[in-house]
C-alpha cells in the first residue's frame, strides 16, 4: 500500500521487487532475501554503474540496469561519473 501511495504522489521507486535499498546521488545499497533477477530504475542517467564489492562495471551510460543478485545478500553500487573510478584502490 505504501509503495502505491508513494508512486501516486511521484516519489521515484528504484525496484519493484520489495527489496531494502538505501540511496544517495551516486550510491544504491541493496539487500534481498530470496535474490534473483532485477531492474534497478535511477532517477537520472549514470556515466556508469559499478558494483564496489565486486570491483566491476555492470554497465555504462544508462539509467536502468539489470542484475542478478544471489539470496541473501547485499550489494553496493557507484552510479555515478567514471572520473572517481580511477581514484578506488585495485587490491
Amino acid at each position: 500500500m505504501l509503495r502505491g501511495l508513494a508512486q501516486f504522489a511521484g516519489v521515484h521507486l528504484y525496484n519493484e521487487a520489495g527489496d531494502v535499498l538505501y540511496a544517495t546521488s551516486q550510491l544504491l545499497s541493496v539487500h534481498t532475501v530470496a535474490g534473483g533477477h532485477r531492474t534497478f530504475y535511477l532517477p537520472k542517467e549514470a556515466e556508469v554503474v559499478y558494483d564496489l564489492f565486486e570491483k566491476r562495471t555492470v554497465v555504462e551510460h544508462t539509467d536502468q540496469f539489470e542484475v542478478n543478485l544471489p539470496p541473501r545478500s547485499t550489494t553496493l553500487y557507484y552510479t555515478g561519473g567514471s572520473e572517481l573510478l580511477t581514484r578506488l584502490p585495485t587490491a
